[in-house]
């Protein structure tokens, strides 16, 4: 991180958009958890967006959420898990605009771990996502 950028962080004006991952990967609610660990596990992420058919995140699966779920079904009712039951929802979603510290507050208070970054126009698409390990990230740069 610049020091222009970490200045911007102590005084609360870092934005979302310059730490998000850009980019998103998603997934279908009907998508089966074999398949949604196969995405993870080629992208080399460890959480996905879940969106319906007009592309709007309804969920987000974490590789948490895939591993509760194998250590309660049996391997023949993994295969046939849909993303739609192991999905953590509703998402809660921001804006690239918000200030980290906001955002930071709204995780704490939610206890969450991951928020969707929503494009600004009336699409509201996800186009990023911010997790606290990329806070965590940003603070450990802080001099």
């Amino acid at each position: 991180m610049s020091e222009k950028a970490a200045a911007e962080f102590k005084r609360g004006g870092l934005r979302v958009g310059d730490i998000m991952t850009k980019g998103v990967i998603t997934g279908r609610a009907d998508d089966t958890l074999p398949d949604i660990a196969k995405i993870m596990a080629d992208k080399g992420i460890s959480s996905l967006i879940i969106v319906n058919h007009e592309d709007k995140a309804v969920g987000i699966i974490s590789s948490l959420d895939v591993v509760k779920a194998f250590g309660c079904r049996s391997e023949e009712q993994i295969k046939t898990t849909k993303a739609s039951e192991v999905m953590t929802h509703p998402v809660y979603d921001v804006n690239a605009e918000m200030t980290l510290d906001k955002v930071a507050n709204i995780m704490v208070i939610k206890n969450i771990h991951r928020v969707v970054v929503l494009s600004s126009d009336k699409s509201r698409k996800p186009v990023g996502i911010l997790s606290a390990t990329d806070i965590v990230k940003v603070v450990t740069r802080l001099k």
